[in-house]
């Protein structure tokens, strides 16, 4: 079984967000898929099985549960079956998920994806009472919660920075966290986040595509701008291009391969 590990929303090897990627004719067991993931130890790794021509089954696994949708390793696979020249890059690529359908074009190194929008809603008050001891010495807004991501709004970008993420605090949340700030404006870009799931088996997410699903309509209708450009201040760093287009969100993003192998004895 041929595995590739994928850099995502990175141009350069060591950055962005790694994700591991296997092209199959059939889906293992869960239960191997879920091994196999557990081995990677990366924050997800992408399974694919061809329905049709441009048109695959995506599963994705962190190292502890498969989840439901996942946007850098929807990148990653995307480069992954480009540079194994297993898709056809002038026509649309689609990925059938616990999702729904996401298309994906090319366009030369960038890859395009297309997601639907989130939106929040208001927080229990389990969580926001967790969230005010996590919180408790910062000027913060809880904006709420979307697709199992609850979204903490800091007044600067070095906040983000600098927060020290409190583990045994956070993973008291049921929900995923994602603080975010708008950018300094000096900088590239419009806001920046940082996103934590321990609850999964992600302390800190490098790079996290699904998240901008929420953060893009919230920042969007704040910034008053349709077209927006986020980076997210892990220790690797990552960037994307975003667009907000009726309820969906096109990311855009580039990926880079840093290794080649194969599994065996499974």
């Amino acid at each position: 079984m041929q595995i590739f590990i994928i850099d995502a929303f990175t141009k350069s090897p060591f950055q962005g967000n790694p994700a591991a990627t296997v092209l199959v004719e059939e889906f293992p067991s869960d239960r191997l898929m879920q091994k196999i993931a557990a081995e990677m130890n990366l924050s997800e790794t992408a399974f694919a099985q061809r329905i049709s021509p441009n048109y695959f089954h995506l599963r994705w696994f962190t190292p502890l549960q498969e989840v439901n949708l996942c946007g850098h390793a929807t990148l990653a696979m995307a480069h992954y079956l480009k540079a194994i020249n297993e898709v056809d890059i002038n026509s649309l690529l689609t990925f059938k998920t616990r999702s729904g359908d996401l298309h994906i074009r090319y366009e030369q190194d960038l890859i395009v994806m297309d997601f639907p929008a989130s939106y929040f809603e208001p927080c229990s008050e389990r969580s926001h009472a967790i969230l005010e001891k996590i919180f408790a010495n910062y000027n913060h807004e809880v904006i709420g919660i979307a697709a199992e991501n609850i979204t903490v709004l800091l007044e600067t970008e070095s906040q983000v920075l600098e927060f020290a993420p409190n583990f045994a605090q956070i993973v008291e949340l049921e929900e995923r966290l994602i603080i975010t700030a708008i950018a300094n404006p000096d900088h590239p870009y419009d806001f920046v986040s940082r996103f934590f799931a321990p609850n999964a088996g992600i302390n800190e997410d490098p790079v996290t595509g699904s998240a901008h699903c929420c953060l893009t309509p919230y920042w969007a209708q704040r910034l008053q701008k349709y077209t927006l450009k986020a980076k997210q201040l892990s220790k690797r760093t990552g960037e994307l291009e975003l667009a907000q287009i009726g309820d969906r969100i096109q990311i855009k993003g580039y990926a880079v391969t840093v290794l080649k192998g194969v599994l065996e004895n499974i």
